[in-house]
């Protein structure tokens, strides 16, 4: 296959098979190379005889060699299916497998994982996920039925404290292919909501999927499988997948595994990533998870971290602010980023950064997944959406608890300033004194306030939204923020 997910080979980057004949030496019998007629969504198949006497030696062996770039993960060719044996003819396309072909679509679409108190604020956000499936039989009208089971591991504090197995689909009707059909299937029964552990803080569902077909099955049991050909191969191996999805602390449209990278280009270019919470309940940011690969320049470089709540244009879109250092890493390992105060951020919100420097620098992309429509690029102070990557990026919003939380009840009593979000107004105690209010800037916010019987109103003249810091004596010295929405 040319290309698949990763970066197309150019043209005079070159595929080699070889074989190595009866004098230890590796001599080339076929190679592909980018000619312009290649689909990097099909897989082509190759014949190819291994036939002359030097080649039958009890050193045989072959070898496939890639020609293209070196610095980074350039000019990709997947191989897939390497079949040898005898007896066959430079016809012989065909074998009595049917074979599952993708992975599972996600139980939480679009995300891959959200936060867990968000799904339960929401707790019909349970989709149906379907998988791929490819008959590689030739003339051959194949049932497609399938078993399907999740195992739930709930967690307190990175301690499992509960493990549940549910059988679920048990070979339902799912149609059938036709030879070298390629079709798409659904789980029919999903997990149930009140399978997930309220106590926990955290939930793994792994889930499970297998074809039940002919595979395997003698001819002499309505089958297609001739062992006297296709022996010791057993085509079951890949009839079964399995896929994790997580209620943790985090959104993720990516599946953890990036088979890329993504970068913008030009120092001041801003990227934003949005992100729809799935409840409508106000909550906080307290640190952001990216991967950033080794992929071209590793050196150190910095960009400015941002959270927005809006691409307006207008500086109050931005919630935070805070300079990063570039680490990269290898095996798809993300970096936490800790946000110190804490980012209070409702329905709909956006992150990213802007670029420093004019130096490369990818992020992770996944490209089994697709949120392409959620990313926005500015060069030169204009938003645009993009229309052209293909795939997730590998950046994760964190929710928990900052040092000094902000709440969004509505209580004098418990919380205070409130109400927060607000859209022009909130509350402090009557016993505030030497108040200030100030942007992220740390400009001076200008306000009027009203003194009533156990409260004090703090009225906005001029509110734009984003994020505020109100500073207050009650006893002690108080910094508390304070986001105010359009």
């Amino acid at each position: 296959q040319f290309a698949g997910n990763g970066e197309a080979p150019e043209p005079g980057d070159k595929l080699t098979l070889l074989f190595k004949n009866n004098l230890g030496q590796w001599e080339a019998v076929w190679e592909i190379d980018n000619n312009g007629t290649l689909k990097n969504d099909e897989f082509v198949q190759i014949i190819l005889p291994i036939d002359g006497d030097k080649y039958f030696h009890n050193d045989f062996q072959f070898r496939f060699q890639n020609f293209g770039r070196l610095s980074g993960p350039y000019d990709t060719w997947n191989l897939d299916y390497v079949y040898v044996n005898q007896g066959r003819t430079l016809l012989d396309l065909s074998y009595p497998d049917r074979t599952i072909t993708s992975l599972l679509t996600s139980l939480f679409q679009p995300y891959w994982s959200i936060p867990f108190k968000h799904f339960f604020a929401n707790p019909t956000l349970i989709t149906q996920p379907t998988f791929n499936a490819y008959n590689l039989r030739i003339g051959n009208d194949q049932p497609l039925n399938h078993f399907s089971s999740a195992k739930i591991l709930a967690y307190k504090a990175n301690t499992r404290i509960d493990s549940v197995e549910l059988p679920l689909d048990n070979a339902q009707p799912d149609g059938s292919l036709l030879g070298l059909q390629r079709g798409t299937f659904s789980l029919v029964n999903l997990p149930p909501a009140n399978a997930f552990d309220q106590n926990a803080d955290s939930v793994s569902i792994q889930m499970k999927i297998r074809l039940t077909t002919k595979d395997n099955l003698l001819i002499t049991n309505s089958g297609d499988y001739d062992p006297s050909i296709f022996s010791p191969i057993d085509f079951r191996h890949n009839d079964t997948i399995k896929n994790t999805f997580l209620l943790s602390d985090f959104y993720a449209y990516d599946d953890g595994i990036a088979e890329y990278g993504a970068k913008i280009t030009g120092v001041g270019t801003q990227l934003a990533y949005q992100f729809d919470m799935v409840s409508n309940l106000p909550d906080t940011i307290v640190a952001m998870d990216l991967y950033f690969p080794k992929f071209g320049d590793d050196s150190n470089q910095n960009v400015q971290l941002h959270i927005m709540s809006a691409l307006t244009g207008n500086e109050s879109d931005y919630l935070h602010r805070q300079n990063l250092t570039i680490q990269r890493s290898n095996q798809n390992k993300f970096l936490r980023v800790p946000i110190p105060i804490g980012v209070p951020v409702l329905n709909k919100f956006y992150v990213g950064w802007k670029l420093n420097s004019s130096a490369v620098i990818a992020i992770g992309l996944d490209r089994n997944t697709n949120s392409g429509d959620k990313m926005f690029v500015n060069v030169a102070g204009q938003w645009e959406q993009n229309i052209s990557l293909v795939g997730s990026l590998m950046i994760r919003p964190v929710f928990g608890t900052p040092p000094n939380p902000v709440t969004a009840v509505a209580d004098v009593s418990s919380s205070i300033p409130y109400p927060n979000p607000t859209q022009r107004s909130f509350y402090l105690s009557h016993k505030a004194s030497q108040i200030k209010l100030y942007d992220l800037s740390g400009n001076d916010v200008a306000f009027e306030f009203n003194d009533q019987f156990n409260q004090k109103e703090i009225i906005i003249t001029h509110p734009t939204s984003g994020l505020y810091l109100v500073r207050y004596f009650d006893k002690v010295w108080h910094h508390e923020k304070i986001m105010v929405r359009p």
